[in-house]
């Protein structure tokens, strides 16, 4: 800032520098270039303007005019834009975000299942302002044809795991914790619900493919077996049911602090039904 170099004017006060008037001789200093209002030629931008189109000044140090934001009370610096240079030599095609034709964004893209490959650069780039930053950002911009189809991701319980991809919980354990916990509304003192990314699982598989294939084999082996004796299994099952139901109501067992015992048998009954049983008596 340096000070105004005043003429008087018929109206007032004009500076030679800045060639700003006043009615009465002003007291505030002089920007040292040509002051504008919000009307001002074309060629003049700010900062933010030569960010869109990709341009930055020569020297930010030596503005070409300004304009005074009475609002917020500060200088907003103007630049020509000869006076300026290309800021990013390597910035795709520059498109505005109401006119960007059939370029997508990435958020645009995964919505319908598509994703740009790694190795591919954008296609166009559009400028947009950031309301959390406040700053203006470039947003990638894509045509479908140069990406690549991703199904969308979606999440996987615990249980869809063992029943879906026929993991056992030393699988589950291999693949990790789990990508996300919500909170479980059906039963308020209950464990979060564990969700995983089917992505993620069907990686994680497909990196261990041999060792995956290897159990499902061995799996459907113990199905096999279980298929051919679930009759006996289950037959045996229920008999020890029913023979513990009948152990409660034996003359000869009773309930200890350390559990159930029984005097003819304490170690555990050999044959089923027990050949021993007799019903206590109610008296």
């Amino acid at each position: 800032m340096i000070a105004h170099d005043l003429i008087k004017t018929e109206s007032g006060w004009k500076c030679k520098v800045c060639d700003w008037l006043w009615q009465s001789k002003p007291k505030t200093e002089c920007p040292g270039v040509t002051r504008y209002n919000w009307l001002h030629p074309d060629c003049l931008k700010t900062t933010i303007d030569l960010q869109k189109k990709n341009l930055k000044p020569k020297d930010e140090n030596k503005p070409d005019a300004c304009i005074y934001s009475q609002k917020r009370c500060f200088w907003i610096w103007l630049y020509d834009e000869k006076n300026c240079e290309i800021d990013n030599l390597d910035l795709p095609p520059i498109y505005q975000w109401n006119n960007r034709g059939e370029l997508k964004t990435v958020g645009e893209l995964r919505k319908i299942n598509l994703t740009p490959s790694e190795d591919i650069k954008p296609d166009g780039v559009a400028w947009v302002w950031d309301k959390e930053e406040e700053c203006g950002v470039w947003i990638p911009l894509y045509l479908t044809a140069s990406c690549n189809w991703k199904a969308r991701d979606n999440w996987i319980t615990k249980s869809a795991l063992k029943q879906k991809y026929l993991l056992s919980d030393g699988w589950i354990k291999k693949l990790g914790q789990p990508d996300k916990k919500l909170e479980n509304r059906n039963y308020r003192n209950a464990a979060p619900i564990q969700l995983y990314s089917r992505q993620r699982v069907e990686a994680f598989l497909a990196e261990n493919a041999t060792e995956y294939a290897h159990w499902l084999d061995k799996r459907e082996k113990h199905l096999a077996i279980f298929e051919a004796n679930k009759d006996k299994i289950f037959e045996r099952r229920n008999l020890i049911k029913e023979q513990t139901a009948k152990c409660l109501r034996c003359a000869s067992g009773c309930s200890l602090p350390d559990g159930f015992f029984c005097a003819i048998h304490p170690t555990g009954v050999q044959y089923m039904p027990c050949p021993d049983w007799v019903e206590r008596s109610s008296e």
